[in-house]
C-alpha cells in the first residue's frame, strides 16, 4: 500500500493509531495493509506487549478479515466471546473478549485494517466509540492516498443551516445558526464529559426547562436531556424533530427513531415552563454532530447565554485535546533532536509510558495526572541526549566512570523540561525516577512517600521493560519471572502498593 514504509511514514501511521488508545481509551491497537492474494500484512502496533498474540499476516479467510469485510463499511465491535462465533478462538488466544475493528477503504475496496483491543479500566466498546473510529480510518484513508504521507487532510466545511421550520404544534421552535466549527473534528470521550457538565449546570438555571445535548454520526445518536420538568413523548417527539432538522441543514441526515438512544436526568433547577424550542449545531463534522436543544418558557432571555457558554466549553475540551496531541508529539522530537536517532532509547521510552498509563488508569487517576506520567514516562530518559549515549546507555557491565555519567541524566533531563511549564510537576517526576523506596536511589536518595506517585510509578514501568525487552542489554525474560522479581523488591526498591498494579497493567 505504502510506497516507502520507511521510518518517518511509520512515525505517522503511529501517531494515527495512538488516538486508537487516547480516544477509544484502548490499551492496544495494530494497522494491517493490503499485500496481494487477499491477505493483509502487519504494518505498525502500538501497546501490544512482546507475548502478546499478534499474527504477523492476516490471510485470506482469516477471522479477522472475513468479520472486517461483513462490517466493511464501518466499524464494528464485540464485548463477549459469544457475540461473534468466528472470532471466539482468536479472542480466546488473545486472552480478551473486547475487540473492535476499523476498516480502511479505496475505491470502495477494503485495504487495511486497524485492529483495537482492550479499553483501559476493562469497559466495553460502544455506539458512542464509533465516531471516533470513523475518524480514525477516515485519517488513516488520507495518510494512505497522500503521496507526502501527511496524516490528515482538510475536509471541505460544513454548509451553513437554513431555518427550521416548527417542528410541532407543542412547541414553537426557532434555531441559533451553527458556530462554524471546523469540519472533520473529531469528539474524544473526556470532550463529551466536559461538555455535558457545562450543560449540567446551564440546565440548573431558572428559566430553562430542559437542554438536551446529542451527538450524531450519521448511522446512531445519543441524546442526554437534563430537565426540570418531565418531558412527555409529544414534548420528546418535538426536540428530536427539530434536532434532526438542525442536523440535516448541517450537513447530515439524523438516523431512524429507532436508533437514537435517549437519556433524561433530573437538572436541579426550577420548574419552567416547556413552551419554546431552540437548538444550535455546536459540532458540524464529519466525523460526528453535536446539537443542544435548549426548552424554555416563551420568550426565554437565558438561552443565547446558554448556547455560548456550551460552544465555549466545547472549543475549550477540543482545544485541550489537540494541545495534548502536541504535547505528545512534541516529547518524541525532544528525546530525539536534530538528526540524531537512538532506536533502544526510543523503544524503551515508548514501552515505559505505555506501561505507565495503564498504572495511571488503573490508579483511578485524574485525566491531568496520567497525563503528567505519561509524558513524564516517555522522556524519562531524555538526558541520555546530553551524555555520551554511545558509551553510557544500557552497558552490561558499567565501569564507576560510566556509572557516574550515566547517574546524571535524571537531573539533566529534568533541566531539560522544567522550562516548558508543563501543568504539574514534569521536571520532578523525571528527577526523581531513579530514587528508591528504602532511600538507596539517586539523586537526592528520597524514600517512601517523598518520592512523587509519578517517579515511583515510572520507576517500577523502566523496571519491568528493562527485564522483558529483547533489546535490552540484559537477558529478556518472562513476564511473571519479571514480575517475581520486581515482587521480591517490594518495600525496598518499590512501593509496594504499586507493584500489583503494574502486574495488572501488563497482564491488560
Amino acid at each position: 500500500m505504502l510506497p516507502s514504509w520507511d521510518h518517518e511514514r511509520e512515525q505517522r501511521a503511529k501517531e494515527i493509531l495512538y488516538r486508537c488508545l487516547e480516544e477509544l481509551q484502548a490499551t492496544k491497537a495494530a494497522l494491517y495493509l493490503e499485500s496481494g492474494d487477499g491477505a493483509f500484512e502487519l504494518a505498525t502496533s502500538y501497546g501490544f506487549g512482546r507475548r502478546d498474540e499478534l499474527a504477523p499476516t492476516l490471510p485470506l479467510g482469516h477471522p479477522l478479515c472475513d468479520w472486517t469485510r461483513r462490517h466493511r463499511t464501518a466499524p464494528a465491535y464485540v464485548n463477549a466471546l459469544d457475540e461473534a462465533p468466528p472470532l471466539q478462538s482468536l479472542l480466546e488466544g488473545a486472552g480478551t473478549s473486547r475487540l473492535l475493528t476499523i476498516p480502511i477503504t479505496a475505491a470502495e475496496r477494503l485495504v487495511g485494517i486497524v485492529d483495537v483491543r482492550d479499553k483501559s479500566r476493562r469497559l466495553p466498546f460502544t455506539p458512542d466509540d464509533l465516531p471516533a473510529a470513523r475518524a480514525i480510518g477516515h485519517a488513516f484513508e488520507s495518510f494512505l492516498a497522500d503521496p507526502a504521507g501527511q496524516p490528515n487532510s482538510a475536509p471541505a466545511p460544513a454548509p451553513a443551516p437554513a431555518p427550521v421550520p416548527p417542528a410541532s404544534p407543542a412547541l414553537a421552535p426557532t434555531l441559533t445558526p451553527v458556530r462554524g466549527h471546523d469540519a472533520g473534528a473529531h469528539l474524544h470521550a473526556g470532550m463529551v464529559e466536559d461538555v455535558t457538565a457545562v450543560v449540567r449546570s446551564l440546565a440548573a438555571l431558572p428559566e430553562v426547562a430542559a437542554a438536551v445535548l446529542t451527538l450524531t454520526d450519521g448511522g446512531s445518536a445519543r441524546a442526554l436531556a437534563l430537565q426540570s420538568v418531565a418531558l412527555d413523548p409529544q414534548r420528546r417527539e418535538a426536540v428530536a424533530a427539530h434536532q434532526a432538522s438542525a442536523f440535516l441543514s448541517a450537513g447530515v441526515k439524523a438516523p431512524a427513531p429507532g436508533l437514537w438512544g435517549w437519556d433524561e436526568r433530573e437538572s436541579g433547577g426550577s420548574q419552567a415552563r416547556a413552551e419554546e424550542i431552540r437548538t444550535a449545531v455546536l459540532l458540524a463534522g464529519p466525523p460526528l454532530w453535536v446539537a443542544l436543544s435548549v426548552v424554555t418558557p416563551a420568550g426565554g432571555a437565558s438561552v443565547d447565554a446558554v448556547f455560548a457558554a456550551a460552544g465555549h466549553a466545547l472549543d475549550l475540551a477540543r482545544s485541550l485535546r489537540d494541545y495534548r496531541r502536541a504535547a505528545r508529539n512534541l516529547a518524541r522530537v525532544l528525546l530525539e533532536p536534530g538528526e540524531a536517532s537512538f532506536p533502544h532509547l526510543r523503544q524503551h521510552s515508548q514501552s515505559t509510558s505505555e506501561i505507565a498509563q495503564k498504572m495511571a488508569a488503573a490508579l483511578g487517576l485524574t485525566e491531568q495526572q496520567e497525563e503528567l506520567i505519561t509524558v513524564a514516562a516517555y522522556l524519562h530518559d531524555v538526558g541520555m541526549r546530553e551524555l555520551d549515549y554511545a558509551r553510557a546507555y544500557r552497558l552490561e557491565r558499567p565501569g564507576d566512570a560510566e556509572q557516574r555519567l550515566y547517574r546524571r541524566h535524571p537531573v539533566l533531563g529534568a533541566r531539560i523540561v522544567e522550562a516548558a511549564e508543563f501543568p504539574g510537576d514534569l521536571a520532578g517526576a523525571i528527577r526523581h525516577h531513579h530514587e528508591r523506596w528504602d532511600g538507596s536511589g539517586y539523586p537526592e536518595r528520597l524514600g517512601g512517600r517523598t518520592i512523587p506517585l509519578a517517579s515511583r510509578i515510572i520507576h517500577l514501568a523502566e523496571v519491568y521493560d528493562v527485564f522483558t525487552s529483547p533489546s535490552s542489554y540484559r537477558r529478556s525474560m518472562s513476564r511473571d519471572a519479571a514480575l517475581d522479581l520486581i515482587r521480591a523488591e517490594a518495600g525496598r526498591q518499590f512501593d509496594r502498593e504499586l507493584v500489583p498494579v503494574l502486574g495488572e497493567a501488563v497482564r491488560a
